[in-house]
């Protein structure tokens, strides 16, 4: 990899900065108005979703946080941010693998699953690259790679939660 510019950081910062706002406003919108015509499925409907929420919140913290440390502090402080997000990261990967299931079985879809299978492979694949690129020192190329692949798992997260909403109000439209 090339070196990783300030530039590149703190653009990658911003545009994780601008999409976590605009997930989050969404996710309080949709929460706000979208599960209320859910009948009984409702409540494995809703912990799906705030598990979902929590590792797409994790998956652009990794970008956002990290980009700025690199750019601002000593290397070892980005190494121990990273780690507590990886740690995080896993334990949220962890929630909605034992979640999707049950939303499958409700609404027949199999997007949710399939990107938990591609999701909690860029996981595992974005929690060690950088140390085994870098060893037990990874640089700020090592842990670009790690903020690369948060993003693009974080973006493809993002869209299939949207496309998801369709199928679980169509699945809801079917049940009445």
């Amino acid at each position: 990899m090339h070196d990783v510019s300030d530039a590149f950081l703190l653009q990658m910062a911003e545009i994780s900065a601008g999409l976590f706002g605009l997930f989050l406003v969404g996710m309080l919108f949709f929460v706000e108005t979208g599960f209320g015509p859910l009948g009984s499925e409702r409540e494995v409907i809703v912990r799906y979703f705030r598990a979902s929420t929590r590792i797409v919140l994790v998956l652009f913290a990794i970008p956002l946080g990290l980009s700025l440390t690199l750019v601002v502090l000593e290397p070892g402080w980005s190494r121990v941010l990273f780690l507590l997000l990886s740690v995080a990261l896993v334990a949220a990967n962890l929630d909605t693998a034992l979640r999707v299931q049950d939303v499958r079985q409700l609404t027949g879809s199999t997007i949710l699953l399939v990107n938990e299978v591609v999701g909690t492979v860029a996981v595992a694949l974005l929690v060690l690259l950088p140390w085994i690129l870098g060893g037990f020192d990874p640089g700020r190329e090592d842990l670009t790679w790690a903020i690369l692949l948060s993003f693009g798992a974080a973006f493809l997260s993002l869209a299939t939660l949207l496309l998801s909403v369709f199928d679980i109000t169509e699945s809801d439209r079917a049940d009445t």
